[in-house]
Order: C-alpha cells, then sequence, then structure tokens
C-alpha cells in the first residue's frame, strides 16, 4: 500500500519515477489498446469528514507488455489518501485545485491481461442530511484511455438520490484556544512547563495537516518544544529578544467540527527570577491551506516562572 503524503509529496520507491501525467515507457503497447474503467467515489460520513475509496481496472488488450502507468486526478482537492495496487508514484498538489498523481503499475500488464487499482480518499467535509456531489472531477488516464467519475458524499442517513451541489470552501476556518502556562521547578533545579493549545476546524477547505507557530517572551533557555515531538523551524520572534519556531502538528487532516489538542513545554534555567516572563501568542494554519485573516486562529497566554 502507498500512502500520498498530506503534503502533496510522494513516497517514491527505487526506480523509474513520474510525474504528472508523463510517464516512462518500456516495450509500451499501443495506447489504443488498452482500456480503463473506474467506478464512482462514494464518501461515507464519519463522526468527523467522509471516506471512500475507487477500483480502477485496466485492461491490456494487446498482443504486447503495456508498461506505461497510469494517471488520477483526484476529484477534491487534497483528498488523496493511499494507493494500492501500483508502483512508485509521483506528482500530487498543495493549493486548492484538484491535482494529479502519476504511477507506475505494479508490475508490467502481460497481453491479455487485467490490473486493478485501488485508490482511497479523505475529505474534511462535515457529514450532512443530504448527498452532495462534485460531478465528473475526477479522472483516470491510461495512455489515450480515459475515464472519469463523479464523488457522491453519502447523506448521513445512507441517501445517495438527488445530491447537491459540493462546493469547497476557500478560506480558512480555525478557532484557537490556550491555557496560561507556569513554570515549575525540576528536579535538576532548572524551570519547565508546558501550555495546551486546543484548536477547531469550522471548514473543510483544502489543507494536508496543520502547522503550529510560537513566539514567546525572553527569558525562556532554548527553543519552546512542540509536544508530541515535531520537527520544528526557527522563525522570526514578536517580542524583542524572544524566541519563535513553526511546527508540523501531529494529527494529519482536521474535518471540519473536529477539534485537536497539542501542548507547547518551555524551559526555564535554575537562576530564572519567579515571576511572570511576559506574553506569548500561538498560531495555527492549515498546512498548505489557505491563510487565515480574522485573527481566530490565534491565541495569546502568559507564561509565569513559579515561586
Amino acid at each position: 500500500m502507498r500512502t500520498i503524503l498530506r503534503s502533496g509529496a510522494v513516497a517514491l520507491a527505487a526506480g523509474t519515477l513520474l510525474l504528472g501525467s508523463g510517464v516512462a515507457a518500456q516495450a509500451a503497447a499501443p495506447a489504443s489498446t488498452v482500456s480503463v474503467s473506474v467506478n464512482r467515489l462514494i464518501l461515507k460520513p464519519g463522526e468527523f469528514g467522509h471516506t471512500g475509496s475507487i477500483r480502477i481496472v485496466i485492461k491490456n488488450r494487446t498482443t504486447e507488455v503495456y508498461d506505461q502507468g497510469v494517471t488520477i486526478t483526484e476529484p477534491i482537492a487534497q483528498t488523496f489518501d493511499q494507493f494500492t495496487g501500483t508502483g512508485p508514484c509521483a506528482g500530487g498538489g498543495t493549493g486548492p485545485t484538484p491535482a494529479a498523481v502519476g504511477c507506475m503499475l505494479a508490475e508490467p500488464l502481460q497481453p491479455g491481461a487485467n490490473a486493478v487499482i485501488t485508490v482511497s480518499f479523505r475529505s474534511p467535509a462535515k457529514p450532512q442530511a443530504f448527498p452532495q456531489i462534485a460531478p465528473d472531477q475526477g479522472k483516470v488516464e491510461v495512455g489515450s484511455a480515459s475515464a472519469q467519475f463523479d464523488a457522491v458524499f453519502r447523506a448521513t442517513g445512507g441517501g445517495l438520490a438527488n445530491p447537491v451541489p459540493y462546493v469547497q470552501d476557500t478560506t480558512s476556518k480555525l478557532v484557537v484556544t490556550a491555557g496560561d502556562a507556569t513554570l515549575t521547578r525540576q528536579e535538576d533545579g532548572t524551570y519547565r512547563g508546558v501550555t495546551t493549545v486546543t484548536v477547531r476546524n469550522d471548514g473543510d477547505a483544502a489543507h494536508d495537516g496543520l502547522a503550529g507557530n510560537i513566539s514567546a517572551p525572553a527569558g525562556l533557555s532554548g527553543w519552546p518544544e512542540n509536544l508530541p515531538d515535531n520537527v520544528c523551524f526557527p522563525s522570526a520572534p514578536t517580542v524583542p529578544g524572544g524566541v519563535a519556531v513553526d511546527c508540523q502538528v501531529t494529527g494529519g487532516q482536521l474535518a471540519e467540527g473536529q477539534e485537536r489538542t497539542f501542548q507547547w513545554a518551555f524551559n526555564a534555567s535554575e537562576d530564572a527570577v519567579p515571576g511572570l516572563l511576559g506574553s506569548a501568542t500561538t498560531r495555527v494554519d492549515l498546512g498548505h491551506g489557505p491563510t487565515q485573516t480574522d485573527g481566530a486562529n490565534t491565541a495569546t497566554f502568559t507564561i509565569t516562572v513559579a515561586e
């Protein structure tokens, strides 16, 4: 099983790589002799968001081996999840427009043989009491053959009839809160404390995860830590003499109506002066998604060194 990373990058195995719809050929069969079919994508509602998959069948109707690969365009931006039955893939996207991924077949398709590929999708859209549809935006291309497919959101009651058009949000709608942090003395004499951040997503804009930023006041030792542990990079602090970092937030895509918590941890040296260090600001953004301008995705809190 191959997973398309939510950042739009694709994990690639060794060998020939594909980009977009370009594919490498090895003893390629005439494209007109290869056919492709795909079923409608039915997105099933969960507690939050939707999941579903398509089944792609490629038939080699020639007397030659087919090894040109397949290109798949997602019906809704940044909803690719996992690919099963393919070789190396490349492509994907990080913007609001549905992207294409090109994949080699798991193995060359022999004359008269069929290949089956399964692609799963994940949408952050909130489950609704009525079905919705994104018509004919998904596409599968094999040589000169192609097939389009709808994406239909099943209603919470199970219905699919008379779906209304689905329109994905184009603005970020995150809401962020954070508690004050108190640094207490540790066994080694230094100080340490955390703040818990809660982020709720009130929209279904395209994104691949969450990105967190913290800007903290002077008086700390080292960089703030993002918990659970993540790779972080220094950024420009908003407080003179302070520190700031940008980090990926664990958990991937956040569905509409869903909440997630994470922590920032702070350290101070053993000779830190007890009292208020100052205010810190944390911001959470949609990873590779639209920006937010209403300020609801930013929270300010205090950092204090305990007596």
